[in-house]
C-alpha cells in the first residue's frame, strides 16, 4: 500500500496558541515522527510526506527559512537514525536544486548511507510541484527521445516514467490534515484514483491511532479504477 499524507495546519496550530509560527512547524516535525513510527507499526509499504511545496516559496523569506531550517535539523538529529537503525528506504522529490546547503547535506548523507536498506519506504516532497513535476517529466522525454532520434509521440507510459515516483506504486489513499479538500498541487497524475480522505485535525495534533482509524475506513471501499 501506498499511503500519501498532507500535512496542513502547522501555522493556525501555532496561532490558536498565541505561538510564533516556528513552534507550529516544529510541532508538525514531532508529528511526522509520529506518523513515520505509526506507519511501519501499521506496515504500509510506501509513505509520502508532502513536507514543504514548491508553493511555499511564496511566503514570506524568513518563514521560508524558518521551515527548511526545520525539516534539516529533524532529518539530521532524528530521522537519520530512524532510518539507519530501521532499515527504511527513503526517496526525496521535488525541485531539489533550490534547496540550502544545509538541507542539501542531509539529503545527500541519506541517499548515500540508506542507498542499501530494504524496509519500507518513505517519500520526502520537499520543495515539491505537480505542475513541475509534469513539466520536468515531458521535458525529459523530448530529451530521450532526441537522443534516440524517436519522432513517435509522448504517450502517457513515457511521462509516468519520467515522474519523480518512477517505480513507485500510485498512491492509493491520500489524507489531508487541517481542514481543506484539496490536493493543493500534490501528485496530480499519480493521484487520479487515489483515494481522498480530509479531517479538520491539524497536523501537528497527529497522534498515534489516526492513521488505523482512516485506514478502517479505506477497507471499506471497493475501488473499481473506472471499471
Amino acid at each position: 500500500m501506498h499511503l500519501a499524507l498532507i500535512m496542513d495546519g502547522n501555522r493556525r496550530w501555532a496561532k490558536q496558541r498565541n505561538l510564533p509560527s516556528k513552534k507550529g512547524h516544529e510541532e508538525g516535525a514531532k508529528a511526522l515522527l509520529r506518523a513515520m513510527d505509526e506507519a511501519d507499526r501499521l506496515g504500509i509499504e510506501y509513505t509520502t510526506f508532502y513536507a514543504f511545496s514548491s508553493d511555499n516559496y511564496n511566503r514570506e523569506s524568513h518563514e521560508v527559512g524558518n521551515i527548511l531550517g526545520i525539516i534539516a535539523y529533524f532529518l539530521r538529529n532524528f530521522v537519520y537514525p530512524k532510518i539507519m537503525e530501521n532499515g527504511f528506504r527513503f526517496r526525496f522529490i521535488g525541485e531539489l536544486e533550490l534547496l540550502p546547503n544545509e538541507l542539501l547535506d542531509i539529503i545527500n548523507l541519506i541517499n548515500k548511507d540508506a542507498l542499501n536498506n530494504k524496509g519500507r519506504m518513505f517519500i520526502f516532497a520537499i520543495g515539491y510541484g505537480g505542475d513541475l513535476e509534469i513539466a520536468h517529466a515531458v521535458n525529459r522525454c523530448i530529451e530521450l527521445k532526441s537522443m534516440r532520434f524517436d519522432n513517435s509521440p509522448i504517450s502517457v507510459e513515457d511521462i509516468k516514467n519520467s515522474l519523480y515516483t518512477v517505480n513507485i506504486a500510485a498512491p492509493d489513499l491520500v489524507i489531508r490534515f487541517g481542514g481543506h479538500q484539496r490536493l493543493s498541487n500534490f501528485m496530480p497524475l499519480q493521484t487520479i484514483y487515489s483515494e481522498l480522505m480530509f479531517t479538520d485535525k491539524l497536523w501537528p495534533d497527529f497522534q498515534t491511532g489516526d492513521l488505523d482509524r482512516f485506514l478502517q475506513k479505506y477497507k471499506e471501499i471497493k475501488r473499481n479504477f473506472g471499471g
